[in-house]
């Protein structure tokens, strides 16, 4: 039986591209799980799950006890996980441009990265409207152009009927480089 709430379905991106988990590399981070729909996921996907965001007190910590919950600002200027390794890192609906180049060390060599955030032209559909939290085209893809992009998409995003835009986002999975 899954610990996450209905209405909190995660991401399709995140569902649809996430890998199996593998033994001894089934380390993940939710950065900024919010109220940790993808925590949820992963951890009921065979995961070992932290989970990070700023504030933690609309999540439903106690419903999965095994994930590994943290409460840390991430827009401090510290980054909280230190050297930490992660196989898999998930980051969805959020953007801060400094945190790149902590996301580029905590994936192991061979782990991945599943980005998905609102891009210019959101303004038009709601929230975020600010650039500072809107993706420049090929952003992510560019920002990541060194490691090896598994999936790419961006643009207008479909309510369920299909016509409706609902938001304007970009989103990747990339693999980081082996060591050789």
């Amino acid at each position: 039986m899954s610990s996450q709430l209905p209405s909190s379905s995660p991401s399709p991106w995140i569902t649809q591209h996430a890998p199996a988990p593998k033994p001894a590399q089934n380390h993940a981070l939710d950065l900024a799980c919010g109220t940790g729909r993808h925590s949820f996921w992963l951890a009921d996907n065979g995961w070992q799950v932290t989970a990070l965001d700023r504030d933690l007190s609309k999540t439903d910590c106690a419903a999965n006890l095994t994930i590994n919950w943290q409460q840390a600002d991430l827009e401090t200027g510290t980054w909280p996980l230190g050297d930490q390794q992660f196989d898999l890192i998930v980051v969805v609906n959020y953007l801060h441009r400094p945190l790149f180049e902590h996301l580029r060390d905590a994936v192991h060599p061979g782990g991945f990265l599943i980005y998905e955030t609102f891009m210019i032209g959101n303004a038009a559909f709601g929230r975020p409207r600010s650039p500072e939290f809107l993706l420049r085209p090929d952003e992510l893809k560019d920002t990541f152009s060194d490691w090896t992009l598994l999936a790419h998409q961006q643009g207008p995003i479909h309510a369920h009927n299909g016509d409706e835009i609902r938001a304007i986002k970009q989103s990747i999975v990339a693999q980081k480089p082996s060591k050789t």
